[in-house]
């Protein structure tokens, strides 16, 4: 006979795995995600696919990401952590720790990224490095979240830091909808509750100058 676990029950897996962590756990790790079953969806309503990366990181010191750089945002992206995705049961977390330069020990960590040390950081989904018709974006945080100073021989019995979903409070996502607050981007099917990804819908010339800045941006990245 196969298994069931119920609803409530993986609720409450992510606090367990907090709770066993603890123990070796130190004030430089830093926890992160959503919770089981808060689903995150598309521009069309739709709960999102494995496609999409979950990403928490921070731009170049000096850049403000906003619609009107948007072709950007890549270019000046930095990865401090990508988390695990579970389709099934709609949530996303990762477990990463600050090392003593400011990075981290991810194998997501954008090379040569420098200290995040007092950085704001962001969560940025999608399903594509291009804004383009199709492509599926979202970028929000918390006003709390903001990257530590690095301090590996602090607080050795302290909790981890916790960044959920639920800190970001009334803010506005620079890309995508949270809570029914929207951000930038198109959508065609806005939800009230949760994150939702928006998509592009330019007009042609637009869209042949953005896509074609956007891809210029990223060769230049990936050549460093």
């Amino acid at each position: 006979m196969d298994t069931v676990i119920s609803p409530r029950l993986m609720k409450c897996i992510p606090l367990f795995a907090l709770l066993l962590g603890a123990t070796t756990a130190h004030s430089q790790t830093l926890d992160w995600g959503n919770s089981v079953f808060d689903y995150v969806r598309d521009s069309e309503g739709e709960n999102l696919s494995n496609a999409y990366v979950f990403e928490l990181g921070a731009f170049d010191a000096g850049f403000t990401p906003n619609e009107s750089n948007v072709s950007e945002w890549v270019d000046h992206w930095n990865v401090f952590d990508r988390a695990t995705y579970n389709e099934e049961y709609g949530y996303f977390a990762s477990s990463v720790q600050m090392t003593p330069d400011g990075g981290s020990n991810s194998q997501w960590l954008t090379p040569g990224s420098g200290s995040f040390e007092g950085l704001e950081a962001y969560l940025f989904v999608r399903n594509g490095d291009l804004p383009v018709p199709f492509a599926e974006w979202l970028l929000t945080r918390a006003s709390t979240w903001i990257f530590p100073n690095a301090d590996p021989s602090c607080c050795p019995t302290d909790l981890p830091t916790q960044w959920s979903v639920s800190d970001i409070d009334d803010e506005t996502p620079e890309w995508g909808a949270q809570d029914g607050i929207v951000g930038g981007g198109a959508v065609g099917n806005p939800v009230p509750d949760g994150l939702q990804t928006h998509t592009f819908v330019p007009e042609p010339a637009a869209f042949m100058l953005l896509a074609l800045g956007s891809l210029v941006s990223v060769m230049r990245r990936r050549r460093f």
